[in-house]
């Protein structure tokens, strides 16, 4: 969680701003996160019970986690093949989404040693903006990039015609929310989760 001495940010009317990690001007607001486990990855990024709950019954959506008809076995991700490898790691993918932003991980849980072998092949990072206050203004646009995984914030401001616009798949950790909308996070590649956390 965001605290009193992280930065703000306040995106002027009119402006365009991009929150990146590659960003000269915000790549110190950010922790890399190099995960080891499957169990990590859920930590950081997937809904909580209470959250997942708020959040349905506040009538905004979260990302669908279809859990995949077929498995595959963690030795599967390094076959020699390279239809079962591909095929393998597609699959592999599309359960651990399910399994990170889904109500129900026990569905998966038993493709986790494929989970932590697909994170160690891929040297997954996950990278986590820590600021205090995010405001923007009336016809402001903040991009958050297809590279920011978690914002963890204190509060979020957010003026009748601003917005803020993500790229990718991104969590959002706040304690408080003001002017919310329902196209409060436009994703334009996935559906984004977004929690208020308790103080």
């Amino acid at each position: 969680m965001a605290n009193s001495e992280a930065p703000s940010i306040y995106v002027d009317t009119d402006e365009c701003m991009t929150l990146a990690p590659e960003s000269g001007r915000f790549k110190e607001v950010y922790t890399r996160v190099n995960p080891r486990s499957a169990e990590e990855v859920r930590k950081l990024l997937g809904l909580t019970p209470e959250a997942s709950k708020a959040l349905h019954e506040s009538g905004m959506c979260c990302m669908p986690s279809t859990v995949p008809a077929s498995t595959a076995a963690a030795e599967d991700l390094d076959d020699a093949d390279p239809e079962v490898r591909a095929l393998a790691r597609n699959t592999t993918y599309q359960a651990f989404k399910a399994y990170v932003n889904g109500a129900n991980p026990q569905a998966v849980a038993h493709m986790i040693p494929a989970f932590n072998r697909y994170l160690d092949i891929n040297k997954a990072v996950i990278n986590i903006a820590l600021l205090s206050d995010i405001e923007v203004a009336n016809g402001a646009t903040l991009t958050i990039s297809k590279s920011t995984h978690v914002v963890n914030a204190r509060r979020i401001i957010i003026h009748r015609t601003g917005r803020i616009v993500c790229h990718g798949n991104t969590t959002f950790r706040v304690a408080s929310v003001e002017g919310i909308k329902r196209d409060f996070v436009l994703a334009q590649q996935a559906a984004n989760s977004f929690q208020i956390m308790k103080s």
